[in-house]
Parts: C-alpha cells; structure tokens; sequence
C-alpha cells in the first residue's frame, strides 16, 4: 500500500516537474521570429569574404598589384598563385554552418514560407539568395545549390553539385517570380532590412537589375536568352539612380569590433600589407583625365602609418603586375632614391572607413549593361545616353565612400567631352568602351569586374608572366574547389569536376565557354 501511495505521489508530482525544468529565457520556435535571421544572412554576405574578393578579383582584372611572391599572404591573384585560404575564402564564408548566409537563408524558408505575414520577407529572401550564389558560382563554376544548406532539414550532408546552366535558369526564374510578387501593401520588414530598410520598390529595382545582370552573362554561350532577360529586366525597372544601389556599410567607425568593421577596408589600414594600384588601371584613369584618379590614389612612405600620405598628382604611379621586390627595380618606372612603397595605394582616408562601404550592384553597372543590350540591338534605348549616365553614375558614386570626394557636374561632362560615346566607331568599339567603364565602375568589387572581364573580353589585359604561377601564364578562368571537399563530399566533387572539366585555374565555367 505504501509503495502504491508513493508510486501515485511521484506520478502526480511529475506534473509540475516537466513546466518547472523550462529554461524561461529559452527562445522556442513559436517565439522565433525569421525577420531575425534576414539582417544577419545581409550582414554574413557583407563580412567575412574579403580575402577572395580582393586578393584575387581585384588583383587578376589588374585593379590591384603587389610585390608579394608566392607564400606571402596577400593579393595572390597579382601573380596567378593558388593560396589555399583566400582561394576557399568565400566559399567556406558561405556555406559555413550555421553563421554563413546559405543555411541561414535556408532557415528563413523554413520558417517563414506558406505564410501569409512573411509574404514580403520571402521574396526578398529569394533575391538575396541570387546575390549569394551568383558570387559562389561566378567564382568557381558548379557548386551545391538546390541541396545545399538541407543538412538539418533534409539530413543532406553530402550535397550534390548542380550544373551552373541549371544554378542560373533557376535564379533567373527566381528573381522573376519573386520581383513580381514584391507587395507594398503588405509588411515590408524595414528594421530588419540592413539594405534598403524595408523599401519594397527599391527591392523591385533590385530584382530587375540583379535579372539583367545574371541575363547579360549569357550573352556569350545563348545569346537569345540574354537579349530576353535583358528586355524583361529593362521593362521591369532597373535602378534609375545612385540612391537605388545596393550597398552594405561597417557599423563600427571606431574599429573596436572586429565582426562589425567593413572587412576589405581594414584590409587598406595599419596591421596588413596593403596592395598598390595597378598601372594598367592607373594609367587608364590618368590618360583618360578621369577625375576620380585625385580622390583614389594616395602614396604611404610608410605602409605601417596611415597619417602619412602624399596625395600630390605628380608624382602618383600604378604598379605594374607581376613584379617583386627584386624585378621591380629593373622596370622603367622603379625610382632607385625610394624604398618600394613610392607605388599609389587607395587613399585610406576615403576607402580605408571602418565603417565603409561594400558595393554589391549599382545604377552605373547597370546603366552600362543596358548601353551594351542597346548595342546589340536587345532593347529599345539609347546607348549614348545610357553610357554617359552610367559614366556619370559611377563618378558620383564616390561620395557613398566619403562626403568630400565629390565630383561635379562640370568636371563630368569634361571627362565625356574628352571620351566621348564611340558607337559610331562599330559594335566592337562600343562593347569595348562600355565594358571597360564597367571594369572601372567595379573597382574594389573584385567578383563583378572578375565576371564582367570574363564574360565581355574587355579590358583586354596583358597577362602577367611570373614564371611560378599556376595558371600557365594566363588570367585565371576560375578558382580552385576547396580541398576539404575531396574528403568530406568526394562523390559530388568528382562528379561535378568529371562534368566541367579539371579542378584548376584554367576550366572554364560554363557561360565563360
């Protein structure tokens, strides 16, 4: 009996157990709200990928230069090395676990889709998922994609690696639906839009813009579905000014924090080895009388003291890629009376903010992909007037940097007076002073002046020849897959490196072909 007693007194006190073992500070699923991840997956694209971009986009479409060799770790794509960190950096940035933006997107969907309050949040969560994978695939060729970041949903470990054909069918169709499904009757989300703060037409602008982007990197392998992405991004609105760009600022101006700075800009100042600009971009800002060469270039004596500078026109000069500390001093433009830092770096002061800016799509891009879809006869506009508006674009743009790098109005139509609209000169001389402003327009963007030198031919650069390099002496076609995934998914790496071809520097992605 007393054993019945006790066994019933231990059955009714459980009922109390179960609700008095709950952690109150416990965020549950019914409590978590998917909004939250939205400006953490914005951020995660922002912060953590700089290496790959700069070191080697910005180095290889010959913006940026150094005199590293290999196994100093910077700027590797100067002399076309493979490094193995900042040759992974962005794909391991991106799908890193729970802190990269691919599984925190992934989760939005988990929690937001089919429902109605999310409507908006959904198809912004899309878009950005464009901007995402377009980077990853423009880098590297096929990649995981409809199964990537499903490990804890689906038990997906081992994702395949889709076609990079299908990875842009699939977003181009994407951005489609869900630009056109932007409401803004419906909740837009502003506090948890780190970009454009809930601002569902700008989203809009985005969508088209990003569609003509990914369209116009067909025109080399199908034309025809390029001149049809073009014209369907073209009607539906691209960015109609600089207050329309996509752009993503540090939130520490003090540097305090390491997670909130702008990654690349810290890269400029104290503590790395900063790059030096290249003389093949140099020397075409400064024979073409561009105006923004007076706020970009700035000479540091001492690389370790950001304080001294000398930004005096004459005596600025690029560095020619390829070079090293030793074969620098046989080249004409080598000044024996200085040490190796007499080469112009970016002006810290302008481009080097904690809190400054990374540019992922603008209004001049966008404006000089619609010139060239005008060139080939895809839409109906004007190309002059779209290539003097995206010249005009890409010039005010620098004040986003800092206030006082203003250039007027005066000073641009100088600058097109002297490099006036060259469509009378044929197709080819149009596409290739479009896309050679396009390549300036990027600058420090290195993944869209990498893609856009890929996919347009223009600039046409000179290859470097350093004799240890590893790309045959060529500009590098693509990066190298991380080498973890020979281990961890060796059966999708394999098959995907059987369909496009040998793991190197020198495969061509697929719209590239």
């Amino acid at each position: 009996m007393l054993g019945l007693m006790a066994t019933a007194g231990l059955s009714a006190c459980d009922n109390g157990f179960e609700e008095l073992n709950k952690n109150p500070l416990t965020v549950t699923q019914e409590q978590f709200k998917a909004e939250y991840l939205f400006s953490t997956a914005q951020y995660r694209t922002f912060r953590g990928d700089e290496t790959n971009s700069l070191y080697y986009g910005s180095t290889m479409t010959q913006q940026m230069a150094t005199l590293s060799d290999r196994g100093i770790f910077d700027f590797f794509g100067d002399k076309y090395v493979y490094h193995e960190s900042a040759n992974d950096n962005l794909w391991l940035a991106t799908y890193d676990g729970g802190l990269g933006p691919v599984k925190l997107l992934e989760d939005i969907f988990h929690l937001a889709e089919g429902k109605d309050d999310y409507h908006n949040l959904v198809q912004m969560t899309r878009i950005w998922r464009t901007i995402v994978y377009s980077r990853l695939t423009d880098m590297y060729g096929d990649i995981p994609y409809s199964e990537a970041g499903k490990g804890y949903y689906d038990r997906l470990f081992r994702p395949k690696y889709d076609a990079q054909k299908d990875i842009y069918s699939h977003m181009l169709a994407e951005l489609e639906d869900a630009t056109a499904k932007l409401d803004v009757s419906r909740k837009t989300f502003a506090s948890a839009d780190i970009a454009y703060k809930g601002d569902i037409t700008k989203w809009k602008k985005l969508g088209y813009s990003m569609m003509l982007r990914l369209g116009m990197r067909l025109s080399k392998v199908d034309p025809e579905s390029a001149r049809l992405w073009a014209d369907k991004a073209f009607k539906g609105g691209t960015f109609a000014s600089n207050a329309d760009n996509l752009v993503i600022r540090g939130a520490d101006a003090a540097g305090a924090n390491s997670n909130l700075v702008n990654g690349q800009s810290e890269m400029f100042r104290v503590g790395f080895v900063p790059g030096k600009l290249s003389a093949t971009f140099f020397n075409f800002m400064k024979n073409g009388g561009d105006p923004r060469l007076k706020y970009i270039a700035a000479i540091y004596p001492d690389w370790r003291n950001n304080s001294v500078k000398d930004t005096n026109p004459a005596i600025q000069k690029g560095l020619p890629n390829g070079l090293n500390a030793t074969t620098v001093k046989s080249d004409p433009s080598y000044d024996p009376t200085k040490n190796e830092h007499q080469y112009s770096g970016v002006n810290r002061d302008i481009f080097a903010k904690f809190d400054g800016p990374r540019f992922f799509a603008t209004f001049a891009e966008s404006e000089f992909l619609l010139a060239e879809a005008a060139v080939r006869g895809w839409i109906t506009a004007d190309a002059k007037a779209r290539y003097e508006s995206g010249v005009a674009g890409a010039m005010k743009v620098l004040t986003t940097y800092d206030a006082s790098a203003v250039i007027s109005d005066q000073d641009i139509a100088a600058y097109l007076l002297a490099n006036p609209y060259s469509g009378a000169m044929g197709t080819e001389k149009a596409l290739e002073q479009i896309n050679t402003q396009y390549w300036a327009a990027t600058f420090l963007n290195g993944y869209e002046t990498y893609a856009n030198l890929r996919r347009s031919g223009y600039p046409k650069l000179v290859p470097v020849q350093y004799p240890d390099n590893d790309s045959n002496g060529k500009i590098p076609s693509r990066l190298r897959y991380p080498q973890s995934e020979m281990v961890y998914n060796k059966v999708s790496y394999e098959t995907a490196v059987g369909r496009q071809g040998a793991d190197n520097f020198n495969t061509k992605i697929w719209w590239d072909k």
